[in-house]
């Protein structure tokens, strides 16, 4: 049995990774139904596994050397996408850093088609 200490350290430390990062559905829904500019940062494979119909794949790892492929007006909104929102906050940052100012982190997957966007599975 794990002694109540070690349980508590390791349910903080859970806490803590989780809300490493934060998505803003309900945000990024009205945005990405408004028509902003949506980014899947998955990978290849997941992203033809099925994707949002109106986003356009970009590596969360490369995505600084893909700045062409955004609206050059780093004031227009770009909603970001992964499996579970981990990486799209890493390449939310990494847009930040580059000079965006308008970047949402939309979550998972799986939550915004259950939400009811359109997905191309």
């Amino acid at each position: 049995m794990i002694p109540r200490i070690i349980l508590t350290i390791l349910l903080l430390l859970c806490g803590l990774v989780s809300s490493s990062f934060a998505s803003d559905n309900a945000a990024a829904i009205a945005a990405i139904k408004a028509g902003a500019q949506v980014v899947d940062v998955r990978t290849t494979g997941e992203f033809a596994a099925g994707h949002l119909i109106t986003a356009q794949n970009i590596d969360y790892e490369t995505i600084s050397d893909h700045l062409a492929e955004l609206n050059p007006d780093k004031t227009k909104l770009i909603v970001l996408y992964c499996g579970s929102g981990f990486r799209a906050e890493k390449a939310r940052k990494a847009l930040l850093a580059k000079g965006y100012s308008a970047v949402l982190n939309a979550g998972g997957y799986d939550e915004l088609v259950e939400a009811g966007l359109l997905s191309s599975k």
